[in-house]
């Protein structure tokens, strides 16, 4: 949530804060304003500390000013902010070790980038920006087990000498690069096998609505994500209860019988909820056309798996009448851990062979692979957000992930099985809600397949010339013929497994195009 450059031979030179950030003789570093957030300098004896936090109703925004504080109180400010269960970010600066740390929340919604040279780093919360004018190199690990399908959460990206804040890590910058300390493994305790069940739905939306309640949000610059499935059906009904009619909702309509499906539940929805709904033709916004940000060099992170070309232009919409808040379904489908003696659940399904790696890229991406410390939040909460939060940002709006909050994973992991099976609890609580009971009954899931196949089958000429040219795709350890033979293929005769692969290639193509 940082945006700037620090400089080493600046970091025993006096700096002057402002209402902006800090500055020294050729450093510089802007926290991310905005309603939601504030920011506090402490300073001591040898550091400096900066924090951009959440913040809560009752606390002011903008920069609260700097305070002289005992060095011992910036690591006690460090573990009060932990506590507050709210995203935050920091930056220490050791002037007497000519160093700066970055810490980050457990939650961390939305990171920011750092980019080493010999001098000092570039900070930035948006990697296009960052990457500007620049001819970035390929961390061919990553990249690898991203084709191959691990998507691996961490400070490495798939960019060479670009890392980023990760939940509840330390990155220490120096001279001599960038050193990370990552947080220790959380454990789960056992679930409960039986509880008092009497009002547990409204425990859990009560608890939703408390998570929301406790930050400044505004009925008129506020915003919901409605997609029609079951994550974002509660959290946006939630908002409502707490915020009252009239919040701008923003929908996908996707065609053909799921799109018939999805458009009766958001209607149900619209309707109980009392949103002023903006719905965008998911058809007309398919990934890779002339207009689409995957045209744009680093304009979409590969491991993004929303859709930029939908969002981009919702996004425009809400910043236009005034909106700088989008509350979110992310991470509810992450919530409702499964343990491994639990309904015959083992070790879960392995990914198969990706068709675009050779033998021996197939052999690397698989042992390369380094799993990120295990944490009260999926991984893919982690990364998702991260990705999505840079979009929003770029339009000064906030988001808020009621799911991704380490209290209610807690809460939801103790819960016994048949709560967290098939995610019980969330179907009876919008079914509380709304006074529908459409969640609890079979139905046809949205999926933004058919967009992204229509995309790859209307731009193959496009993506076949990317191929071509790549530097990724003439990789030895990649079967360039296999992709392009690919993206020519009828996608009625193509395999899943096939697809998912070629629609997560072809991202990363067009990442370092």
């Amino acid at each position: 949530m940082f945006y700037g450059r620090i400089n080493f031979e600046d970091l025993n030179l006096p700096l002057v804060i402002t209402d902006e950030g800090l500055f020294g003789t050729s450093s510089y570093l802007r926290p991310f304003r905005h309603r939601l957030l504030f920011s506090e300098i402490l300073i001591s004896k040898n550091r400096i500390a900066i924090f951009n936090s959440e913040r809560f109703s009752d606390e002011p925004d903008g920069l609260l000013g700097e305070k002289f504080v005992p060095d011992e109180s910036i690591d006690d400010r460090i573990k009060h902010y932990h506590l507050r269960f709210l995203d935050f970010s920091s930056i220490i600066i050791n002037k007497d070790a000519e160093t700066f740390s970055c810490h980050s929340s457990s939650v961390v919604y939305a990171p920011f980038f750092l980019k080493h040279d010999p001098d000092g780093v570039s900070i930035d919360w948006d990697y296009q920006r960052l990457l500007k004018d620049t001819d970035a190199g390929i961390a061919w690990d990553v990249v690898l087990t991203q084709i191959q399908g691990i998507m691996p959460y961490g400070h490495r990206t798939v960019i060479e000498g670009v890392v980023r804040t990760t939940a509840g890590a330390i990155l220490t910058a120096s001279k001599n690069g960038i050193k990370t300390e990552l947080p220790l493994p959380v454990h789960f305790s056992p679930p409960f096998d039986q509880i008092d069940s009497t009002g547990i739905e409204r425990h859990f939306t009560d608890a939703l609505e408390a998570l929301l309640d406790a930050r400044p949000l505004e009925n008129r610059r506020t915003a919901v994500e409605l997609s029609g499935g079951m994550d974002s059906a509660l959290s946006a009904m939630v908002a409502k209860n707490l915020l009252g009619h009239g919040l701008l909702s923003i929908t996908a309509q996707f065609n053909g019988a799921m799109g018939v499906a999805q458009q009766e539940r958001c209607a149900t929805l619209i309707q109980a909820g009392g949103f002023d709904n903006l719905s965008l033709p998911a058809v007309r916004l398919a990934p890779f056309g002339e207009t689409s940000l995957r045209r744009v060099r680093y304009g979409v992170m590969p491991e993004d798996e929303s859709y930029p070309e939908i969002f981009e232009e919702s996004l425009s919409v809400a910043k236009a009448v005034g909106v700088d808040t989008l509350i979110s379904g992310l991470g509810g489908d992450e919530l409702y851990v499964i343990y491994e003696d639990e309904g015959g659940n083992g070790s879960g399904k392995k990914n198969s062979d990706c068709p675009f790696l050779t033998e021996t890229g197939l052999h690397y991406a698989r042992d390369i692979h380094i799993s990120y410390p295990t944490g009260w939040l999926a991984e893919s909460c982690w990364y998702s957000s991260a990705s999505r939060s840079q979009r929003l940002l770029r339009h000064g709006i906030w988001p808020v992930y009621p799911y991704q909050n380490l209290k209610l994973a807690q809460f939801i992991s103790r819960l016994p099985y048949q709560y967290r099976r098939d995610r019980n609890i969330l179907r009876k609580s919008i079914s509380m809600l709304l006074k529908n009971d459409m969640y609890e009954k079979s139905y046809i899931k949205e999926t933004f397949d058919p967009v992204a196949m229509r995309g790859i089958r209307e731009n193959k000429f496009y993506l076949m010339d990317l191929v071509e040219r790549s530097r990724i795709a003439n990789h030895p350890y990649i079967n360039k013929d296999n992709i392009i033979s690919a993206v020519q293929q009828d996608f009625e005769e193509m395999d899943r497994d096939t697809y998912n692969y070629l629609f997560q290639t072809l991202k990363v193509l067009c990442f370092f195009q």
